[in-house]
């Protein structure tokens, strides 16, 4: 369920990336034989957008479970759902609404045994730092309550290229990192090669004798990219 994107237009994207291609110029064969195989596929899409009460999503996703025998359910995302206009019913502040959430998500997901996952965006005042568990938008019960938790961030705020980290893994504990890449044409990232070490050119400026003379030296750093 998306509750920022509209089901038609997260469909469309959805379908680029199924075909590993830039459908908007192709033949209407071709599109429809895509079309075909996606629609194929053992997927539903939640009919909510914007602010919606969590217990009419859980309720939902129950109907779900129990007509479809749905395993995994995905909830993008947590702040869209959670902007709260109307929800009456609860009382507190944001965080307070956030952890209630949070607590029935993962009830439901123990009581139903199946996996959800729970895009939560990060705290807008660290968007363009090295991020970690404390990063998350939020009270720690949301990052308390998973079973795992993957960020995606950036290189660099200049760069096209991603990583994938694992800051949690509850049952394994293994923790590592995927790099990505955005291909523009599927709309989608795809695993890369780790990329090398960053290089600097460092200047350094020593007294000669009459003219100062300018020494460059390479220097090759093995500081971990974040």
């Amino acid at each position: 369920g998306s509750f920022e994107i509209p089901n038609t237009r997260l469909a469309s994207r959805m379908l680029a990336q199924f075909a590993g291609e830039d459908l908007s110029t192709k033949p209407e064969a071709q599109l429809r034989k895509h079309m075909s195989r996606f629609m194929g596929l053992p997927m539903y899409f939640l009919k909510f957008h914007g602010s919606t009460n969590p217990d009419t999503v859980i309720e939902t996703m129950r109907h779900a479970v129990y007509a479809y025998d749905v395993k995994h359910i995905i909830i993008d995302n947590l702040q869209f759902m959670m902007s709260v206009h109307g929800h009456t019913k609860f009382s507190g502040d944001k965080y307070d609404l956030q952890d209630a959430a949070v607590a029935s998500f993962r009830r439901f997901a123990t009581e139903q045994r199946v996996h959800i996952t729970l895009v939560v965006h990060i705290r807008k005042e660290q968007s363009s730092s090295s991020l970690d568990l404390n990063s998350i938008f939020g009270s720690a019960k949301t990052t308390q309550e998973a079973d795992n938790v993957l960020m995606l961030q950036k290189l660099s705020r200049s760069s096209s290229k991603r990583y994938l980290e694992v800051l949690k893994n509850r049952y394994d504990g293994t923790l590592g990192k995927i790099y990505l890449s955005y291909d523009k044409d599927s709309s989608s990232i795809k695993q890369i090669a780790e990329p090398p070490p960053r290089q600097r050119n460092v200047k350094l400026i020593r007294p000669a004798t009459g003219l100062d003379e300018l020494t460059q030296l390479r220097i090759s750093e093995s500081t971990e990219l974040l």
